[in-house]
């Protein structure tokens, strides 16, 4: 049996792409990850991790395949803890996330039925910036916080990684110069979506700015635009620019989970398994909402 304390920090490497980000996110030292994963590896029989010059890391063909599983194993791991949990969760718990994860990705259903589940847990929910969650999460007043960067920065706990893509209304016929529906600055969406114009020469203008998704996908139903989304957020009533309009490719976002030094307690792990099964980047194995029998 794979121990979950090394699978984590085999995934925790692999997803921040080396050793120093996942001891900042592991809270441990570098020194005791190199550890865990030469104890995974010998366990598991086979090299997982190749190390290239410069510092940089990759997953082995073995530590590909074993990627997956080990999530699999982390998560049942998990599962089994919550199903055995002898009394009901209770306590507070301090969620700030931004706009998008509050309006899009099914996330109110989520919270609405772990409220419902768990009536003695007081659940607090702050929608800010992703700048301003991690400023509170740093003053102690968040438990977690949900940000979106850019995929090739940022630390926290990687969720998931998305494109992001030009759309527009379905009704819309995009052309030059460029009309841009846009989230305020700070926002990771926007960032990407201004350095590629520039960086392409193109011709545009900010016609329409709000902080809010429902505004944003109003804004592009009426015709006023188009934006940078995460592909994950499309809807029924907008569509992504039709790849003849040749706009520049926009990359990825990453969504990140932060968490306050863990105490440990019951309520703060489940919800924070929660938060990785609905966000989670291959979308298996349904965590249960409820966490006591």
């Amino acid at each position: 049996m794979f121990d979950p304390v090394l699978l984590r920090s085999f995934l925790a490497v692999l997803d921040h792409g080396g050793f120093t980000k996942a001891s900042h996110q592991l809270h441990a030292t570098q020194s005791t990850i190199s550890g865990h994963l030469r104890r995974l590896e010998l366990q598991a029989g086979h090299r997982l991790i190749a190390r290239r010059r410069g510092g940089s890391i990759a997953a082995t063909a073995a530590g590909e395949r074993f990627a997956e599983d080990a999530r699999a194993i982390l998560r049942l791991h998990e599962v089994a803890a919550f199903r055995l949990a002898e009394r009901p969760l209770a306590g507070i718990v301090r969620l700030g996330l931004s706009d998008d994860f509050a309006s899009g990705r099914g996330f109110t259903t989520l919270l609405a039925a772990f409220a419902q589940s768990h009536p003695r847990v007081e659940l607090r929910v702050d929608v800010a910036s992703s700048r301003s969650l991690l400023a509170t999460i740093a003053d102690g007043g968040l438990d977690f916080a949900l940000t979106k960067r850019p995929a090739d920065n940022g630390e926290g706990e990687l969720l998931a990684r998305h494109e992001v893509v030009w759309v527009a209304g379905r009704k819309a016929v995009p052309a030059p110069p460029w009309r841009l529906v846009l989230f305020p600055d700070p926002c990771a969406y926007r960032d990407l979506a201004l350095s590629a114009l520039h960086a392409a020469g193109a011709d545009w203008i900010v016609s329409y700015t709000t902080p809010s998704l429902g505004g944003l996908k109003a804004a592009l139903t009426a015709g006023l635009g188009i934006a940078p989304l995460a592909s994950d957020l499309i809807c029924d009533d907008l569509r992504p620019v039709p790849a003849a309009a040749a706009l520049p490719a926009l990359g990825q976002v990453a969504l990140f989970l932060h968490a306050r030094e863990p105490d440990r307690s019951p309520t703060t792990t489940h919800f924070a398994a929660l938060l990785r099964r609905h966000f989670s980047r291959d979308g298996r194995a349904a965590f249960p909402v409820t966490g006591a029998p």
